[in-house]
């Protein structure tokens, strides 16, 4: 259970696969951005002649894409509304207080489910041009278009210098999912950004990053 301000749906709860009592022998690591090429590619954005910025998320990236190797999942009663247990007679399943699912595809929680979604993306968008750059994690590129984005999981953040090179990535992320678009580019992965392109300046930063670290280290201000 979470906020997320960034997100259109902000008061968020997600159930999970217990990632942490699984054992996965395939390849589970993802490349992702760090925050040094998010700031050098916000730096970059902001130096180059007639470039904006926007960014854009995948609806459910984790979810739906089928896993080579089902996984097995027990649910607490205690934990399915009855609405559930009712709707989708699952009383005769009860076992041990527990019910038992097939996991066919990914969700929240698999090791797996990252990678999975992450080769899915590649293998899709790769026909449109855009691929992973070689030697820095979670940076892409186009292969003539000078459009390229930082990914972090499902989040993407766009610098293009044409409306028609960053609505050719838009089109090409629609014809497989669903996404959602900040033409502002003010927020992504936790940073606030607030662009002044007239005067060539970018700054970036963590409204109540402070406060939450307070309390979540029960620091108490002096008086």
């Amino acid at each position: 259970v979470d906020i997320w301000p960034q997100k259109e749906e902000t008061h968020r709860v997600r159930f999970t696969f217990g990632g942490d009592k699984i054992v996965y022998v395939g390849n589970v690591s993802t490349p992702t951005a760090d925050m040094s090429t998010i700031k050098i590619h916000l730096n970059s954005t902001i130096s180059t002649k007639d470039a904006r910025y926007m960014t854009m998320d995948v609806v459910d990236f984790y979810l739906n894409n089928p896993l080579p190797t089902h996984e097995y999942m027990r649910i607490p009663v205690w934990a399915i509304p009855k609405i559930i247990m009712d709707n989708y007679n699952l009383g005769s399943l009860v076992h041990n207080g527990m019910v038992t699912c097939l996991i066919r595809k990914g969700m929240y929680g698999l090791p797996q489910a990252g990678r999975i979604a992450f080769d899915d993306l590649v293998r899709h968008l790769e026909p449109y041009g855009y691929t992973p750059a070689p030697h820095t994690p979670g940076l892409w590129r186009h292969k003539t278009r000078p459009t390229t984005f930082t990914l972090v999981v499902d989040d993407f953040g766009v610098k293009y210098t044409s409306l028609d090179d960053v609505n050719h990535l838009v089109s090409a992320l629609k014809d497989k999912y669903s996404i959602k678009e900040d033409w502002t580019g003010s927020l992504y992965t936790g940073l606030t950004i607030d662009w002044d392109y007239d005067n060539g300046t970018v700054d970036i930063s963590m409204p109540g990053y402070y406060e939450k670290a307070l309390k979540r280290f029960q620091h108490l201000p002096p008086t």
